[in-house]
């Protein structure tokens, strides 16, 4: 009642509003709410635990969610929800319903993001971890000379729709490749390898491994482009932006130890996985609201984090950015 779920619309008498019918017909908020309350919150509780015993905080196997469901040193989160199917489908569910929401939609990369030197040269896109290739299939809509190679793990690639979309100019150029991204990159020469909701999941240690796994693939000039949050500096965000993007850094450390980053995270990541990547300025990017090597569309949440492969790049350390630097473009 006092959150106006329901109301009294007389004295003694309950009734439904819009919201709590809401809540009892949509399935993607009944999902969202049982991944908060079920999974998100018992992991929450035991955060500091998590901490106190593992300061470092880098291991996918001792964090909150492990200590709230007994798994610690025994498996990921992944994992556990691979044995509950029905955990596993309402955590897809609810992330799915959130980062396909309001200011995470795809077209604002598909629409913005600036292939068209990739697509002349009838070049290739790996989209790494990439699911059942939806973000493909619109970039293959758009561009039409282009190849794409969707890469994400055994059973996800068998789940895949068949054909990939109805046109077949476009199921024609997108290609299912199962790939452990912990594993070296087996495709050697691409113009872009592509993560979209994936650096985020993981911690630096891990996150860094993955970058270096591309690096016997690479061709000079090769494009790395991340589709993830950037987070700004407190304050710079708008409040309801900044709560969902912290808030989304919160739940990362709470279910995996991993982290939303900032411009200077990126940059670090980079640097540690090879000083040969080079972070990527607006030149290259049809974006707006650029930082070095950050690009994000006005209205979207989401930006763009791309550096480039120059094997010529001096080996030594990049410029340092002490963190309380501010662009205030961005």
């Amino acid at each position: 009642m006092t959150s106006h779920i329901f109301c009294e619309p007389k004295p003694g008498a309950i009734a439904h509003t819009a919201l709590s019918r809401c809540l009892a017909e949509d399935d993607a908020l009944q999902n969202w709410i049982g991944f908060n309350s079920e999974d998100i919150f018992p992991a929450a509780a035991n955060v500091v635990k998590s901490l106190e015993a593992h300061p470092e905080a880098t291991s996918l196997t001792t964090t909150g969610f492990n200590f709230a469901f007994n798994t610690v040193g025994m498996e990921p989160m992944f994992v556990t929800f691979g044995k509950n199917p029905k955990a596993a489908k309402r955590m897809g569910a609810a992330m799915a319903s959130l980062t396909g929401g309001e200011g995470y939609e795809v077209r604002y990369f598909v629409d913005n993001y600036d292939l068209s030197d990739v697509d002349k040269n009838s070049g290739t896109l790996v989209d790494i971890g990439g699911s059942h290739g939806f973000v493909c299939v619109d970039l293959a809509k758009k561009w039409k000379n282009m190849k794409f190679i969707v890469q994400d793990l055994p059973k996800t690639v068998e789940s895949a729709p068949s054909p990939i979309s109805e046109d077949d100019s476009v199921a024609s150029r997108i290609t299912l490749q199962a790939h452990d991204f912990f594993k070296e990159q087996p495709i050697k020469g691409a113009d872009v390898y592509f993560f979209r909701w994936i650096i985020h999941n993981y911690s630096t240690p891990y996150a860094t491994g993955i970058l270096k796994n591309l690096v016997p693939s690479l061709k000079p000039g090769a494009r790395i482009v991340i589709n993830d949050h950037c987070l700004r500096q407190p304050g710079m965000e708008n409040p309801w932006d900044e709560k969902l993007m912290r808030g989304m850094d919160m739940i990362m450390l709470t279910l995996l130890n991993a982290q939303e980053r900032d411009e200077n995270e990126f940059k670090a990541l980079f640097a540690a996985a090879d000083p040969r990547f080079k972070f990527q300025g607006y030149a290259n990017t049809g974006l707006t609201r650029n930082i070095q090597g950050v690009t994000r569309v006005q209205g979207c949440r989401m930006s763009v984090i791309e550096a480039l492969w120059d094997p010529e790049q001096d080996p030594a350390p990049w410029g340092h950015l002490s963190g309380d630097e501010k662009d205030e473009s961005y």
